[in-house]
């Protein structure tokens, strides 16, 4: 099995660097864009022997603007033309593997073609249903000189919208949105990029320019909208047999843990206390990570996921002496 990461970072090299050791192998192929505000030099330095495709024109990335999807649609196009790949796994830098590579593709070889993706319909009473109905222009926002005319900037641009009509989404579709955080397989992502190169890409993707974080909703869209959708984890239980609006938030669907915890960090910074909690979530990653406040756990989860399997003891017959 064949899988493609794709990692899209922008700080602490060397906790980038831990990552791609962690998730190198000869079946893995790793896919990396740095964001352009950033030196690529520490991070590819961090990558040391690991066999790295870089994005040769990265953008910058501002939180929250249509800048983050044109980030990772330079990974996924990269990996495209190198595939095929099986599964198509996208990653921050701030994420880690928390179980063994094993284990993770024998579980994605039993889900025969199921692809994981956190996911809910945008309709009227969910959360953050706003986002497809306002506008909000990240990107020209960060190109302000001070934080104090960017945060003018969005006031304005909010108090406006709040004035005009509801936008009308993209004709023919449903808004979904979820975490950023997905696995997909091949056939999903061949889907990805046939859309963005047929005659909706040029209206959805102008759409989603003014998106409040729309990174969490364009790659939804493109596969709930689609005759892959079925193929997605629990997409029977919870759209095929729920009512449109009944579903407030995002499903656990991903293969991540995070922990968003109010008390805590946007999400956690995960540390020593949440080892246990990690491994007991059935997941195979987790964010996020910090190379400091998170050394210890990382060492925890490492020395967890290097150790040698321990072959299955054979059950003694009922009757049978030992």
């Amino acid at each position: 099995m064949r899988i493609a990461y794709l990692i899209l970072a922008h700080d602490q090299p060397a906790l980038f660097g831990r990552l791609l050791h962690a998730v190198a192998g000869p079946d893995a192929a790793c896919f990396a864009h740095i964001d352009a505000k950033h030196d690529p030099a520490p991070f590819r330095a961090a990558a040391g022997d690991v066999p790295v495709r870089w994005v040769a024109a990265p953008v910058k990335v501002n939180w929250g603007g249509y800048s983050q999807v044109q980030a990772m649609l330079s990974l996924i196009a990269l990996a495209h033309a190198h595939g095929p790949f099986d599964y198509y796994l996208f990653l921050s830098g701030r994420d880690y593997p928390i179980r063994p590579d094993a284990e993770l593709r024998a579980f994605l070889a039993a889900g025969a073609g199921t692809s994981y993706m956190n996911f809910y319909p945008l309709v009227d009473g969910t959360d953050f249903v706003h986002k497809v109905r306002t506008y909000c222009y990240y990107d020209w926002y960060a190109r302000l000189p001070t934080r104090f005319l960017r945060r003018a900037a969005n006031r304005a641009v909010r108090t406006i919208s709040g004035w005009l009509p509801a936008r009308r989404f993209v004709d023919g579709m449903t808004p979904y949105r979820g975490s950023t955080s997905w696995c997909l397989a091949g056939p999903v992502i061949d889907h990805v990029q046939a859309f963005l190169a047929g005659p909706q890409a040029r209206a959805y993707t102008a759409f989603f320019k003014s998106v409040n974080c729309c990174d969490e909703i364009f790659f939804q869209t493109i596969v709930l909208n689609s005759p892959l959708r079925h193929t997605l984890r629990y997409y029977e239980r919870d759209i095929a047999s729920r009512r449109p609006g009944e579903m407030k938030n995002e499903n656990k669907a991903s293969l991540h843990y995070i922990d968003w915890n109010p008390a805590r960090e946007d999400p956690a910074i995960l540390g020593a206390d949440d080892f246990a909690p990690m491994q007991a979530s059935g997941k195979f990653f987790a964010r996020k990570f910090d190379e400091r406040r998170s050394a210890s756990v990382l060492d925890q989860i490492d020395a967890l996921r290097d150790a040698p399997a321990v072959p299955a003891v054979p059950a003694v017959p009922r009757g049978s002496v030992a």
